[in-house]
């Protein structure tokens, strides 16, 4: 019996490595430009030294919330990219968290992270829409990052 459940998640393992290998690359990208925005954010030494008004200062602040969001929007993403590795070693990727179904592979390749099939990310989407008034219901929104089908 353990040595069946072995073969499964070697399997399992061996299915998903391409995802895998995207996944990585993807915590990768992200944790080399999250480094460089906290780096830039760090580095700006002065950068209310000759302010000069109060439109000035405002586009600094707008500036400074804009890096902000993209960060915390980073970091979002870079727990969904870890979890997604961590229900790959486990043996539990790529199993729709609403239904228990499989999500199709074509989605998993174009949303390595992805946590519902299609049909339950709708209607996830929808239920997270209604309940917040129009909000988004995933931390990296509509900024881009937003889950594809």
């Amino acid at each position: 019996m353990e040595n069946v459940k072995l073969k499964r998640r070697e399997s399992k393992l061996a299915r998903f490595e391409i995802v895998r290998r995207k996944l990585m690359a993807m915590r990768q990208g992200l944790l080399t430009e999250s480094k460089a925005g906290i780096d830039k954010i760090l580095n700006e030494e002065d950068k209310y030294n000759g302010v000069s008004d109060d439109g000035d200062l405002a586009d600094i602040s707008f500036r400074d919330l804009m890096q902000a969001a993209e960060l915390t929007r980073h970091k979002a993403k870079l727990v969904a990219v870890e979890e997604a590795l961590a229900r790959i070693e486990d043996g539990n990727y790529g199993i729709c968290e609403d239904c228990g179904e499989e999500i199709p592979i074509g989605r998993l390749n174009a949303l390595p992270f992805a946590l519902r099939c299609v049909d339950c990310q709708e209607r996830h989407e929808t239920i997270g829409l209604t309940e917040s008034s129009g909000g988004s219901a995933e931390p990296w929104g509509s900024s881009g990052l937003e889950r594809e089908d």
